[in-house]
């Protein structure tokens, strides 16, 4: 009985202390998680799992990653910054065209396609519901669902509903936008122009591009760099060009 006890209590005491050495190893802050948490979150704050409401997360150096597990709701600035910068832009439209119109000699090659990703601090991940009125500043890993103006992701899976679109490297899902862009898609796209350097799974909308064709494009215009299906008004890829049908 004695042995017994003594057993326990080493297993209690040296999990105790296995937890507090992983603490004291990997967050030397003594980061901590809670139930709720105001956005952007402390850099004392490594997890919340429940709620976070605020204006958002944005890069902070001070902070490698933090993680939210539950609902994160944002009231964000973004759609009056991008108002802003749109009215701007129409003012020199001219000269932005001329600046940023891509040479002939880059179109069809991996830049052309790749889009790139971002590499702020901290990298937040996010598991379970995202509503705001903008999108992330900093990297974002996000698996459930994003209603949101637009957004950006470095790896999403689930379904984004979007007013803009959704941008990420690696999508895994359903994304419903006017844009849709990512480096590899494993699910499907729905929008006016939907654009992805690797295709697995599906393009919906007007206008349809992808540079490695391995699933279906489904639009208007339908482009590719390789061979794979298409079904459209005009469908272009590495081979040949024909209305309606495209393999």
């Amino acid at each position: 009985m004695k042995t017994s006890i003594l057993v326990i209590l080493s297993f209690v005491f040296g999990y105790s202390y296995g937890q507090n050495s992983v603490l004291i190893e990997n967050d030397p802050a003594e980061l901590h998680s809670q139930i709720f948490s105001l956005s952007p979150m402390s850099k004392k704050v490594d997890k919340v799992n429940g709620l976070v409401f605020g204006v958002g997360h944005v890069e902070n150096k001070n902070v490698e990653h933090q993680t939210i597990n539950g609902l994160n709701m944002e009231a964000n600035p973004a759609p009056v910054v991008g108002a802003f910068y749109a009215f701007m832009s129409l003012m020199y439209m001219d000269e932005i065209i001329k600046n940023n119109k891509k040479s002939d000699s880059i179109k069809n090659t991996e830049d052309y396609y790749k889009i790139k990703n971002m590499n702020h601090s901290p990298h937040l991940r996010l598991n379970g519901i995202n509503v705001s009125t903008g999108c992330f500043f900093t990297t974002t890993s996000m698996n459930g669902l994003n209603v949101s103006v637009g957004n950006k992701f470095n790896n999403f899976n689930g379904l984004s509903v979007t007013v803009l679109g959704t941008i990420s490297d690696q999508q895994n899902g359903l994304s419903i936008g006017i844009y849709n862009a990512n480096n590899s898609l494993a699910g499907s796209t729905v929008g006016i122009y939907n654009q992805s350097y690797q295709l697995r799974g599906l393009h919906l909308g007007i206008f349809n591009q992808t540079r490695i064709n391995r699933g279906v494009q489904i639009g208007v215009l339908n482009k590719s760099n390789s061979k794979g299906f298409q079904m459209g008004l005009w469908n272009v890829n590495n081979k040949r060009s024909m209305p309606f049908l495209n393999w």
